[in-house]
C-alpha cells in the first residue's frame, strides 16, 4: 500500500523510509507455498513448497535491517524498533497462546514440559533439548493435544511457528549490531560474511553432530543456521542504501541470476532423473544439503529484486491487488493454516460424510478458504487496532 493507502485503511505508514508494495504480493505467494506444502499431498520430489519460509526471512532480513539503518541515529531507537515489533508480532502470537490456555477446562489438552519454550520464542530448540520424547511422539510437545475422546484426534499445531521464534531471535539480536556499528559498508560485509559462512558451519554441523539430530531438521530450525537467509536480505537492503551505481548493479544482477538458479535446478532434476530414476528428493535435500538453503535464499533474494522493478513480469504479479491483500494479512494466514488444522478435518469429514476417500484433497479446500476467513477476521477485528498503535512511535 502507498502512504496514502494505508492511511485510508486506519493503519499507520510504513516503518521503510523505502517502501515497496509489491512485497506484499510476494509474501502472499510465500504463505501459499508454504500452505502447498502442508495441505496438497504432493510427492517429495515436488513438494518444495516449505521453501516459502526461506522467502519470509530474506525478506524479513531486508524489510527489517532497513528500519534498522533509516533510525540508527535516533533517539530512543531501541524504544521505538522493539515497541513497533510488539504491536505488530505480540498480540497475535500470544492471543492465540491465551486462548489455548482458556480452552484447557474444554479439551483437557496433554502438557509436555517443553510447551513453556513456545511463549519465549524458543519453540524451535524444543525437540533438541528432548530428543528422546521426540523419536516417541514430536506432536507431544509441538502440538496440543486433546484427551478427549473424539471423532478424530483433535490438536492445537505449533509445530510451524518454529520459523517465528526463528525470526523473533533475529529481531532481538541484529538491531545491537546494526545500531553499534552504524557503518553501511562494514554493516554490508558483515552480511555478506554471514552469507559465505554459515553453509560452511551447516557443512560443519552435517559431519559432526548425530544422524538423529540432523534428521530431526537441526541444519533447518536452529537460528544460527538460517543466518544466511536473513542476512542476505539485510545485505540487499543495505547495497540499496548505498551509493546509485551499487543499487544499480544489484538490481541488474536479479533476473540474471534469478535465471541461472532455475536453469541449475532443472539441470540438477534432468540429472537426478537420468541417472538415478526419480526426481530430487526434497525431503532428503531439507536434512542434509547445507548448501541448499543459501541457493533458495539468493533465489529469494532475487525475486525481491524483480519485484522492485515495475519492468519485471515479477512485479507486476505481485502488484495484483488479491495477492497484496493476502500479502497483509500473511501473518495471521500462516498462523492460522496448520494450527487449525484438526478443525478443517472435522468440517471436512461431515462434507465427506464419514468417506476418507477424497478426504485430503476436501480438508485442503476448507483450510484454504478457512483460513482466509478467519485471517480476514483477525487481522480486521483483532491485529489492526494494534497495529493502529504503532504511529504513537513513529515519530
Amino acid at each position: 500500500m502507498s502512504g496514502g493507502a494505508e492511511m485510508a485503511a486506519g493503519l499507520p505508514l510504513p516503518e521503510n523510509k523505502l517502501y515497496f508494495p509489491a512485497l506484499d504480493g510476494l509474501r502472499a505467494i510465500a504463505v501459499l507455498m508454504v500452505f502447498t506444502a502442508h495441505y496438497f499431498g504432493l510427492p517429495a520430489a515436488l513438494n518444495w513448497g516449505w521453501s516459502g519460509v526461506d522467502v519470509f526471512f530474506v525478506l524479513s532480513g531486508f524489510l527489517i535491517t532497513g528500519i534498522l539503518y533509516d533510525s540508527r541515529d535516533r533517539v530512543n531507537r531501541f524504544g521505538i524498533f522493539y515497541k513497533r515489533r510488539t504491536l505488530r508480532i505480540f498480540p497475535l502470537f500470544y492471543g492465540v497462546l491465551l486462548v489455548a490456555v482458556l480452552l484447557y477446562p474444554i479439551f483437557h489438552w496433554r502438557l509436555h514440559r517443553g510447551l513453556w519454550l513456545w511463549p519465549l520464542y524458543l519453540g524451535n530448540y524444543i525437540r533438541y533439548i528432548w530428543p528422546l520424547d521426540y523419536a516417541g511422539n514430536a506432536s507431544i510437545y509441538e502440538d496440543l493435544q486433546s484427551r478427549l475422546h473424539l471423532v478424530m484426534p483433535f490438536s492445537l499445531h505449533f509445530d510451524h511457528l518454529w520459523s517465528l521464534c526463528v525470526e523473533e531471535q533475529f529481531y532481538l539480536i541484529w538491531p545491537l549490531a546494526v545500531y553499534i556499528i552504524k557503518d553501511r559498508v562494514r554493516l554490508r560485509n558483515l552480511c555478506i560474511a554471514a552469507v559465505v559462512l554459515t553453509p560452511l558451519l551447516r557443512l560443519m554441523c552435517l559431519h559432526t553432530l548425530s544422524p538423529s539430530l540432523i534428521d530431526m531438521r537441526f541444519l533447518y530450525r536452529v537460528t544460527p543456521l538460517r543466518a544466511d537467509a536473513l542476512l542476505l536480505g539485510g545485505a540487499m537492503a543495505l547495497m540499496l542504501r548505498g551509493p546509485r551505481t551499487e543499487a544499480e548493479r544489484l538490481l541488474a544482477l536479479a533476473k540474471p541470476l534469478a535465471q541461472v538458479l532455475l536453469a541449475v535446478a532443472v539441470g540438477l532434476e534432468v540429472i537426478c532423473r537420468v541417472r538415478l530414476g526419480h526426481f530430487i528428493d526434497s525431503d532428503y535435500v531439507i536434512l542434509h544439503n547445507p548448501m541448499v538453503y543459501t541457493l533458495l535464499a539468493l533465489f529469494a533474494g532475487a525475486l525481491i529484486l524483480l519485484a522492485l522493478d515495475p519492468r519485471s513480469r515479477t512485479y507486476r504479479i505481485c502488484t495484483n491487488e488479491k495477492l497484496r491483500a493476502l500479502g497483509q494479512r500473511s501473518y495471521g494466514f500462516y498462523v492460522y493454516h496448520l494450527l487449525l488444522l484438526s478443525v478443517y478435518q472435522y468440517v471436512a469429514l461431515g462434507i465427506c460424510l464419514g468417506h476418507k476417500a477424497y478426504l485430503t484433497q476436501v480438508t485442503a479446500v476448507v483450510a484454504l478458504f478457512g483460513t482466509l476467513l478467519v485471517s480476514w477476521a483477525s487481522f480486521r477485528y483483532f491485529e489492526a487496532p494494534f497495529l493502529q498503535l504503532k504511529a504513537r512511535w513513529a515519530a
